[in-house]
């Protein structure tokens, strides 16, 4: 399947993903309401740092060596399923000796936030894990549909109501929150393993293949930690700051969850541009198309920036509720950002694809660093805002430094590949319509 058939396969099922986690979103949002939503989400920012270091980003080295087939992809699943089920185990324990040693919470909450982390890293393990070998084989739409349809039925469990739930109630509504995450890996990975029984044998690599698989994996892990480090550690400025308010915190919260979707088409893009970089397969036709859906983002953004200029106020109280008045200043603010990120997901894919994870671990830790000092600077004195500008600024200077590296495999100045051209509409259509081979 070509480049621009498989991107267009993905859009759609991966966006089908997207859509159920924002429905997903919206739907929790409007029944915990902001200070609740906020308090939810701030813990799953923290298991989701902690799934990130657990899971040691097997998922990169799954996609660099099976797309690359130096190891044979059913070899892999020894390590999923014993790994997902370890980083589960271990996050129970690191939750138990939070409890024991410093822990503002109640006793009682001690086994449901066990049985949280052990739902959620376990889980979300498993599927990214399981979800990288089909991505290995261009197979985007059974897990994508699996997935998003444990989402939908998640949905039906979520009560409507204007009011803010009873504690009893909230707490059932979390329990099946971080269930889903669980059934979602289980279900994925079954699903993989009933698609390739009669392929190969399952089981494990070679001493000398998990050697290597490992090596490349805990480099990518570095990236993808200071990554998450960039992307999230604003939070905790947020909710540290003597400024902000609970409610501030779920409107923040709120505003960056809306800037991860609009991440969705970028991240779909990468999820094949990864591969394939690593695979070799048109590289040089893969590289143009980068430039031109850069450039197609720019207009995308631009469009979304007028929209909440104008609207964005009365929209987010509409879609989220009452509670959730203060996202337009931060979302205005963090719109560039998100512009930025956008780019910056496609050539991080396309460096990690070469092998060269080097680049993009540079890259997060110049970003790390300006937005460090910057929040710890302004966050407490101007809250949300000051945090959604620095959140910017970070971002494009991480692009900045994964521009220049690009430049030096494609001599192209920025002007040349940010500046608008009639045939990328040209390049967009032909691969709506006419591009069926």
């Amino acid at each position: 399947m070509n480049f621009k058939r498989l991107l267009l396969q993905s859009i759609f099922w991966r966006g089908l993903y997207f859509f159920s986690l924002l429905l997903v979103n919206i739907f929790l949002s409007r029944y915990l309401q902001a200070a609740g939503t906020g308090n939810l989400y701030f813990i799953t920012i923290i298991f989701s740092f902690m799934q990130v270091v657990l899971s040691l980003s097997f998922d990169a080295g799954i996609i660099y060596f099976a797309s690359g087939q130096i190891i044979e992809r059913n070899k892999l699943t020894g390590i999923i399923v014993s790994w997902s089920l370890i980083s589960g185990i271990v996050m129970i324990a690191l939750v138990y000796l939070f409890f024991v040693f410093d822990s503002p919470y109640p006793d009682s909450l001690l086994k449901p936030y066990c049985i949280y982390a052990f739902c959620y890293v376990a889980g979300m393990s498993l599927m990214n894990y399981t979800t990288a070998l089909f991505y290995t084989q261009d197979n985007f739409v059974l897990p994508n549909f699996l997935i998003s349809l444990v989402n939908f039925l998640f949905i039906f469990f979520i009560p409507g109501k204007e009011k803010a739930p009873s504690a009893a109630e909230a707490e059932k509504i979390i329990y099946y929150f971080f269930a889903v995450f669980l059934v979602q890996g289980i279900v994925v990975f079954l699903s993989y393993l009933f698609k390739n029984r009669n392929t190969s044998s399952f089981g494990f690599p070679t001493r000398v293949e998990t050697g290597a698989f490992f090596r490349y994996s805990i480099t990518a892990l570095a990236a993808n930690v200071i990554f998450f480090l960039v992307y999230r550690i604003d939070y905790l400025f947020v909710n540290a700051s003597p400024v902000c308010t609970a409610a501030d915190l779920g409107n923040y919260i709120q505003v960056s969850k809306l800037g991860q979707m609009m991440l969705v088409v970028p991240q779909i893009v990468a999820s094949v541009v990864f591969p394939r970089t690593a695979s070799g397969v048109a590289r040089e036709e893969m590289n143009k198309s980068i430039q031109i859906i850069a450039r197609l983002f720019s207009q995308l953004y631009l469009t979304i920036f007028l929209f909440v200029a104008f609207f964005g106020k009365s929209f987010f109280i509409l879609v989220f509720g009452e509670s959730f008045n203060k996202m337009q200043a931060p979302m205005l603010l963090l719109i560039p950002g998100i512009f930025s990120i956008s780019v910056l997901a496609l050539l991080s894919a396309y460096f990690s694809g070469k092998g060269n994870v080097q680049v993009n671990v540079r890259g997060a830790i110049l970003a790390l660093i300006v937005m460090i000092t910057g929040d710890f600077i302004f966050v407490p004195f101007y809250g949300i805002a000051a945090a959604a500008a620095i959140s910017t600024i970070s971002y494009t200077v991480n692009l900045a430094y994964s521009m220049m590296q690009f430049y030096k495999d494609y001599s192209i100045s920025w002007i040349e590949f940010l500046r608008w051209k009639k045939t990328d509409y040209n390049w967009l259509f032909s691969m709506l319509t006419k591009d069926k081979t």
